[in-house]
């Protein structure tokens, strides 16, 4: 009897130490994975952002609105309520004849408002919009 006990107690130890807590759950952005759209009024006229969040942590990011089109592609972070963006590389690098230039990172503040709708936060410009999941 002890040594069925003894054993249990080191296969419990065994499993605890092999299998780590909550092995099973996905990453914590993994909610956030997919394709998200938002409409978003500029001072050109009504814009189309799209964004592509992957599970390898990588992000593509799209901007429509009048005849400027821009894109982002990078890395991408979360914590509680955010998500980080590290930006690889943009374009334009030239619009109408002149250089442009882009923020190396930007974060985005987040509230889910369902699994497939986040409310969005700019607190550098003050920018705010609704996020839906693309299907």
């Amino acid at each position: 009897m002890r040594t069925t006990r003894a054993l249990i107690l080191l296969l419990i130890i065994f499993f605890s130490n092999v299998l780590p807590i909550g092995a099973a759950d996905p990453p914590p952005q993994g909610h956030l994975i997919g394709i998200w759209r938002a409409h978003v009024d500029t001072p050109w006229g009504p814009g189309l952002a799209e964004t592509i969040l992957m599970p390898n942590g990588s992000f593509n990011k799209t901007f429509r609105a009048g005849d400027l089109m821009t894109w982002d592609v990078g890395k991408f972070s979360t914590g509680p309520g955010y998500i980080h963006f590290t930006i690889e590389d943009h374009e334009p690098k030239i619009y109408k004849g002149k250089p442009m230039s882009w923020p190396k990172s930007e974060t985005v503040f987040y509230q889910m408002l369902g699994p497939d709708r986040m409310a969005c936060e700019d607190r550098i410009t003050g920018g705010r919009w609704e996020a839906f999941r693309a299907r």
